[in-house]
């Protein structure tokens, strides 16, 4: 059995914010230790980058960061600062629990469960199946490797857009992202599921919006900043989207 001296020295700061990964990292192997002391650093608060960047500009010794998210977008400034060091995220973390809350919403969002919870007397028929659906994943990493699963008993057609076009299981068709036109006309149910990057923001616009099914229902999992939120907007006001569910 390794002893202390063999097992990774790692820092898990801000102290006292979600302690339990303190207890993570013992539980995996690793030695609880000063940020002097360490090589790594565990990084658990989520809201402020600029403190992370004064404490790896004190400790020239710590050479990994683990950062909390698995989206990186806060920190970009301090990675590129400190490109010397090895930098990983929480990519794949969350894919089983995302996928599962993306479902859940999706079966919400197209059973109209949102307007029959508001009602107060009884009203007509709203909403439809997901079984047999037209779905739209677009992104192709861990999240929609779950989902797709987690849709298979739900017999939908669904098509994957991603950068790298490959098959996918339980997926009817993947594409890239120059046929993403394609891949929404007619679809019932859009999961955004993917990363945000320059040429990623804005991708669902008004125009786009209009080549979704009359009642298609949208879920995104990813970043506000892929939807234009005006358009949605004034889409919704005009009556363009009355009969479209968006979560």
């Amino acid at each position: 059995m390794p002893t202390a001296a063999d097992r990774a020295r790692i820092a898990v700061l801000p102290a006292g914010v979600r302690t339990f990964i303190a207890d993570a990292v013992e539980a995996g192997g690793g030695v609880l230790s000063d940020a002097g002391d360490a090589v790594a650093l565990v990084w658990t608060e989520t809201a402020a980058a600029e403190p992370l960047g004064h404490v790896l500009d004190d400790q020239a010794g710590l050479h990994w960061v683990q950062l909390p998210w698995a989206g990186v977008e806060p920190y970009v400034d301090v990675i590129r600062a400190h490109a010397d060091r090895t930098w990983t995220c929480g990519k794949g973390v969350y894919a089983e629990p995302v996928a599962e809350h993306a479902l859940a919403l999706a079966l919400a969002g197209m059973r109209g469960l949102g307007h029959y919870a508001r009602a107060r007397s009884w009203t007509g028929q709203r909403g439809h199946n997901l079984l047999g659906a037209r779905v739209t994943i677009v992104g192709g990493g861990g999240i929609a490797v779950s989902l797709l699963r987690l849709l298979e008993p739900f017999g939908c057609e669904v098509t994957v857009v991603r950068r790298n076009p490959r098959a996918m299981p339980g997926a009817t068709r993947v594409v890239g992202g120059d046929r993403l036109d394609d891949a929404l006309a007619g679809a019932e149910l859009v999961v955004l599921a993917l990363p945000l990057l320059p040429g990623t923001a804005g991708l669902i616009d008004r125009r786009r919006l209009d080549l979704l099914a009359p009642d298609a229902c949208l879920v995104n999992v990813a970043r506000g900043q892929h939807v234009v939120t005006a358009d949605v907007v004034d889409a919704l006001r005009d009556g363009a989207l009355g009969r479209r569910g968006w979560t």
